[in-house]
Parts: structure tokens; sequence; C-alpha cells
């Protein structure tokens, strides 16, 4: 009888013929992981007073801890590189190697915010540090912009620098729309599970798994999130986090789709980007203009966000997360159906679509008031 040992090399090739299957263990194992971690993030942050405290914004009840965030790493991290060991090439290893360091250096300069307040200045120049090095030491970034606005191809340097400009913003885009239950992590989830579609699509299966370790960290998460027994909030730690990971998957997905322009799932790429994030990005800076405009800081919080709109409307924080997550699904859905137009025709068509139905709560809420 034969006992010849299975050698990594047949473990590999058997799963990469059950894509299908590799995919859904590493969705699962994610958020086995997370919900097996998230209980015990509670439990100490509850002994160590590690809550969020209610004031003028809030909408919370009750001691609800802030560190939700380390159970989405912890899932999200240990499920990639697993998917690494099995599936990455060298240079993948390489470049998932310094994600790894990136992610955790930002995770302890979110922990520390959550705990101590960090100055919003230190916050940002952490995440531009932080972005920096990722676009350094991987040479990953957005070589062009596929015709949009005219321009094409753009010089190496100034391809990483806009790429670390885009980071950032997604970065703090994304933790400022962390105001409502579900929000961040339901956005989160449609963002990391449209990325690993096209990535599979386009047979960049070890990028698709990267997504969808996302995807299952943050779906473990909301569980708790909507939970009252066992509520547990982002905070800045997971916010962070999310936003970096979002962010280092739509440079790789600009980045590929420069590599491969003949694929149609690539057509008009940055518009395609933008209707992905046109929830947090609009809000972002529609929000950050009113701020300015009142003599305030960009960063200073108010209850000025679309999502509080539609709560006040009287909508839960569920069905407001859910709105928001539909609105993100359909207006991305638009632009793919548009794939076959130029360029900045879809942009022109997909704005005033995109900030239209977002200022819909706005006017709603005004007309009711009178």
């Amino acid at each position: 009888m034969d006992f010849t040992p299975i050698s990594h090399a047949d473990i590999t090739a058997f799963l990469m013929h059950y894509k299908e299957l590799s995919a859904l263990m590493v969705l699962l194992f994610s958020i086995v992981t997370t919900l097996i971690v998230m209980p015990k993030i509670i439990l100490i942050s509850k002994k160590k007073n590690l809550t969020a405290t209610t004031n003028a914004r809030t909408s919370h009840r009750g001691i609800v801890p802030t560190l939700g965030g380390i159970g989405v790493f912890t899932g999200l991290l240990l499920s990639a590189n697993i998917s690494a060991v099995l599936f990455a090439t060298y240079d993948q290893l390489i470049n998932l190697m310094i994600f790894n360091i990136l992610v955790l250096m930002l995770l302890l300069v979110g922990v520390l915010d959550d705990i101590m307040t960090i100055a919003p200045r230190k916050k940002f120049l952490s995440q531009l540090v932080i972005a920096f090095a990722f676009i350094l030491s991987t040479q990953i970034y957005i070589p062009s912009f596929s015709g949009l606005f005219g321009i094409g191809s753009i010089p190496t340097l100034i391809g990483m620098v806009f790429s670390v400009f885009v980071m950032v913003l997604i970065i703090n885009a994304y933790n400022l729309i962390d105001g409502i239950d579900g929000l961040a992590g339901m956005l989160g989830t449609v963002i990391s599970g449209v990325l690993s579609i096209v990535f599979y699509m386009s047979d960049y299966f070890f990028l698709c798994l990267i997504s969808l370790a996302l995807v299952g960290s943050l779906l473990a998460f909301l569980v708790f999130n909507f939970s009252r027994r066992l509520k547990i909030f982002l905070g800045d730690t997971g916010s962070m986090v999310v936003g970096f990971v979002l962010s280092v998957q739509v440079v790789l997905f600009l980045s590929v789709a420069d590599k491969n322009p003949q694929l149609d799932l690539f057509k008009n790429a940055p518009i395609f980007v933008m209707a992905l994030l046109s929830y947090p990005l609009l809000d972002t800076l529609r929000v950050f203009f009113i701020r300015i405009k009142c003599g305030r800081s960009p960063f200073s919080a108010d209850r000025n966000h679309i999502h509080h709109r539609l709560i006040d409307l009287g909508l839960s924080h569920k069905y407001a997360s859910v709105i928001i997550a539909l609105y993100t699904v359909c207006i991305t859905l638009l632009t793919f159906l548009l794939n076959d137009l130029p360029i900045n025709v879809v942009f022109c068509i997909i704005l005033p679509v995109a900030t239209g139905t977002m200022l819909l709560p706005f006017v709603v809420h005004r007309k009711r008031n009178k």
C-alpha cells in the first residue's frame, strides 16, 4: 500500500480546483474566529472600563465596549495569512507581511485613541505615514486615471502621492460614517464583498480571499453590534483598520485594472470605485465643507451626517444602515450597467444621481419641519 505523503503543492492544487469551496472555507473561518474572539474582548473591555460614554451625539444607552476592531482585526489577519500559506505567490507573501505590520501599527494607534484619545492631527499623521509606508514598500499604487478628465497614465511619483491621498481619504471617510449601529459593518461588507466578486471573476483569487476575510469578520462583528446583551462598537480601533484594508483593496483594484484594460470588469474602473465609496466620500466632503464654512475644524464632531438625518426621520439604526447599504449596491450596479459608455459620460451621469439620492433625507427632513 502506498503511503506517499501529500505535499503542499497537492493541497493547493486541490483547493484551486474547488475555488468556490476554498472561498467559502475562508469566509466561514473568518466568521467563526471573530465570533469566538469578540465575547472575550467584550468581557475584558467591561472589566477594564474601556467603554463608550454617552453624550449629545450618541444614541446608545448603557455601557458599550469600543474595541470591536480588535476582534475584526483578529479574524481578518488569521484568515488572510492562512490563505496566503496556501494560495499566495512569493511577492504576495512579502506584501502581506508588510500589510500585517502596518495594520498592526494602525490598530495600536486606534487602541490608544479609544483608551486615551489622540489629537486628530496626530491620528492623521500616523495614517499618512502608514499609507506612505505601504505604497513605497510594496510599489503598489494607482498608475492611471483611465481617461477620466482626459488623463491617462500618470508619472510614478504622482501616482504614489495620489495613492497615499486616496488611502488617507478612505480611512477618514470610513471613520467618520461610523456613527450608528450597523452602518460601518454593513458598508464595509458591501464594499469588500463587491471587490471580492470582481477579483474572483478576473482570476485574482488570492485578492478575492483577502476581501472575503474582511467580509467574514465584519459579518461576525454585526452580530454583536446589533446585540443588546453583548453589544460592542468598532471604535477608532476598528474604523481605521477596516478603512485601511478597504483603501488597500481599492488601490489594488485600480492597479490591477490598469494591467487588464481588455476585461469588461475593469472598464471605467475609477468611476466604479467612486460609486462603491460614494456614500462615505460624498458625506465626508459635505460635512467637511459645512464645518469649515462654520469656522470649525473639519474633524470636529457633530450630528450633521446623512445617517443622522435618516434617524431623525424615524428610522431605526438597522433600517437606516440597510438603506445606505442598498443605495451603495444600486449605484454600483448602475455604474456597471453603463460600462459601455465613455468614462467621462458615466461620471457626468453617476455624480448627480449619487448626490441627488443622498440629499433626499435632508429635503424630506426640511419639508417635515416646515
